[in-house]
């Protein structure tokens, strides 16, 4: 983002649109698609699976951690960024956003987190990265509408 921009002047939502938008979804629940758990010494790894059309709104990481697209397309908003990523992509996902990612095709995708402590426990390595919020990792089925500024 440019210095001194403010988000909404370049597109972007702010943290608040982005919670608003959680919110509004709530009654449009749909299957929660699985993650799949993988562990390595020293680290966590969960791949997801978001089919076309479904809008995800995530949680709030604590740390930074490694994210992959495998395969498909996907469009990913944060009050920070706005941005398509399809297979292939690797970039390093900053701690503290909100993100809101529709899937453009069926999209999977990968996040690799440190694990120092090597626990399994997926309860406690969610309470060990993510903020503590009120709402749960959401899944959603888009209106292929866009997110409001």
């Amino acid at each position: 983002m440019l210095a001194n921009t403010p988000a909404n002047t370049l597109g972007l939502p702010t943290r608040e649109r982005i919670q608003e938008l959680q919110e509004a979804m709530l009654e449009h629940r749909t299957t929660m698609p699985e993650a799949q758990h993988y562990f390595a010494p020293g680290m966590y790894g969960r791949t997801l699976l978001i089919p076309a059309g479904m809008r995800v709104v995530g949680k709030i990481h604590k740390h930074s951690h490694l994210m992959m697209v495998l395969q498909g397309k996907a469009e990913v908003i944060t009050e920070f960024d706005r941005t398509v990523v399809g297979a292939g992509h690797v970039s390093i996902s900053q701690p503290g956003a909100k993100r809101v990612v529709t899937a453009i095709e069926d999209t999977l995708f990968m996040t690799v987190h440190h694990n120092p402590e090597n626990t399994e426990n997926l309860d406690t390595i969610e309470e060990d990265h993510m903020e503590n919020e009120d709402f749960q990792l959401e899944y959603h089925k888009s209106n292929n509408k866009e997110l409001p500024s």
